[in-house]
């Protein structure tokens, strides 16, 4: 197979993961409502597409390295929305 489709299908899967988190940050932005997310899930995640992002850096893989970086802001957007719903659930 050529590098090329490689690269190309690395694009794709990426777009759709990141895509993937839209949704749930609309929502969470929007309504406020972070009552069902994991911190947890979100912190686990988090450190996953760190550990992503190096191993991308360490095969020089462009779709790796730009969709966990967009993956980590969506993922950290989340929960910091998720830490400030409960944090002023916690002040009530």
């Amino acid at each position: 197979m050529q590098t090329w489709w490689l690269t190309v299908l690395g694009l794709a899967a990426g777009l759709c993961t990141s895509l993937s988190f839209v949704p749930q940050v609309l929502k969470a932005w929007r309504e406020g409502d972070t009552e069902a997310i994991s911190k947890r899930m979100y912190v686990a995640s988090l450190i996953a597409y760190g550990l992503w992002i190096i191993h991308g850096l360490m095969i020089a893989s462009t779709p790796v390295i730009l969709f966990n970086a967009v993956n980590v802001v969506f993922a950290g957007i989340i929960l910091a929305l998720k830490l400030r719903s409960s944090r002023s659930a916690e002040a009530r």
